[in-house]
């Protein structure tokens, strides 16, 4: 029995979903550092924070499969002196994140000569100030974190 080898391969999770997520946010937040990563690593007062928990199979065709994709999104922002100003900011940009996603909810991204497109895309949850080990010792950090996930179908 002969193995049957794809020709192609690419990093879908990362290149197509996370990059996509970051690329959307670069646009609309030029002030922020913007980052895929698993856990906090920057000081900055305004920064987003990417990282994709995991993927899950959905469909498994002869020719194609269908995967959903979770990411999970952080908005941190520092304030040691925080006032009602703040958390409005706070809010706010939560909800650009959420409206920015939904206008997105069909995201096709080129990469090389390989396009694909998530589909589905949609906020499941928004939470604030549920602090991970990493971020509770933070002086003056808060943070909104946003559940997104999309489908993304791809030919064997």
């Amino acid at each position: 029995m002969a193995l049957v080898k794809g020709s192609t391969y690419e990093g879908v999770f990362y290149d197509y979903v996370l990059d996509g997520v970051r690329d959307l946010f670069i646009s609309e937040f030029s002030n922020a550092k913007i980052y895929i990563a698993p856990k906090i690593s920057h000081a900055d007062n305004f920064q987003i924070r990417i990282w994709g928990p995991s993927a899950s199979t959905n469909e498994w065709w002869a020719e194609s499969w269908q995967k959903e994709y979770d990411v999970d999104i952080f908005l941190y922002m520092i304030e040691k002196n925080p006032r009602e100003g703040f958390y409005k900011q706070l809010y706010g940009d939560a909800e650009r994140l959420y409206q920015l996603l939904h206008n997105n909810k069909t995201l096709s991204k080129t990469v090389g000569s390989t396009t694909l497109a998530w589909i589905n895309g949609k906020i499941d949850d928004i939470d604030f100030n549920e602090f991970g080990e990493d971020e509770e010792d933070i002086d003056g950090l808060n943070v909104a974190k946003l559940s997104f996930n999309c489908l993304v179908e791809r030919e064997g």
